[in-house]
């Protein structure tokens, strides 16, 4: 076999296993009682036994945010697979199906995995301390006013400030990693960062709480104030720092000063 044909054929065989995602991923299917009435949801996750597991965090914001499958857009698409209960087998496979076809999620699962599969990967995508601050100060999101004129906020994978930043540039791998950083923090059972963040919006919420116009109105200020505080903790950033020092041999990307 001449050299040309060689490489074909290896490229062909190799093609074959890029698509990792059902040997790595499984859905969770949850049923429950609403008005009386059985409904379903699924969840995607990283399968306990896989390889890809003590990177769970990094793969369930991947998973629960990019899928096509999960926007507003979807909910009739879901609502025909969820139709498939009881049979929870076939909505798994349908939803896996629908997941593999889904190009913007199999791009960053892939390069995600990419590091991980192969300790030599060649990584070209490049972020600065700058933008890790401001990316992962988005995760510190306020969301309500409550009674008492107290606010509200959440850290969470879906509910943050992502989605409104509307930055130019592509950051959904550090999203991945803040994401990840950060609760990696808050798995710990005394965490600096938790009391940071209280802290925080405790003071953010102190500065406009005197004088209130509009409940929007100071909404908004708490939240961007504690946007900016985060964004300048030297608690997270020393949680996020440390956190890419022992994971940069398996992150698809490079950070720099």
């Amino acid at each position: 076999m001449n050299s040309t044909l060689l490489f074909f054929v290896l490229a062909a065989v190799s093609g074959l296993h890029t698509n990792k995602l059902k040997e790595h991923v499984e859905v969770k299917i949850y049923a429950y009682k609403a008005r009386g009435v059985t409904q379903v949801s699924a969840m995607p996750e990283i399968k306990e036994g896989s390889e890809y597991a003590a990177y769970k965090k990094r793969f369930d914001y991947l998973l629960i945010n990019l899928p096509i499958l999960h926007k507003p857009t979807a909910v009739e698409k879901r609502r025909q697979l969820n139709a498939y209960y009881p049979d929870s087998a076939k909505i798994q496979k349908a939803y896996l199906e629908e997941y593999e076809q889904d190009s913007t999620l199999m791009h960053y699962f892939k390069t995600t995995a990419a590091p991980i599969d192969n300790p030599k990967f060649l990584r070209q995508i490049q972020f600065t301390e700058a933008e890790l601050m401001e990316v992962s100060s988005k995760f510190f999101f306020c969301d309500k006013v409550l009674p008492d004129s107290g606010i509200q906020a959440h850290v969470c994978v879906g509910l943050n400030g992502i989605k409104e930043a509307q930055w130019e540039k592509d950051y959904t791998l550090l999203e991945a990693f803040c994401y990840e950083a950060i609760f990696t923090a808050f798995d710990n059972d005394s965490s600096q960062l938790w009391d940071d963040f209280v802290l925080n919006k405790r003071e953010s919420t102190a500065q406009f709480r005197k004088g209130i116009i509009s409940l929007e109105q100071y909404l908004e200020h708490v939240k961007l104030e504690l946007f900016r505080r985060m964004e300048s903790s030297e608690v997270l950033k020393q949680e996020l720092l440390e956190h890419y020092k022992k994971n940069q041999d398996n992150l698809a990307f490079t950070l720099t000063d």
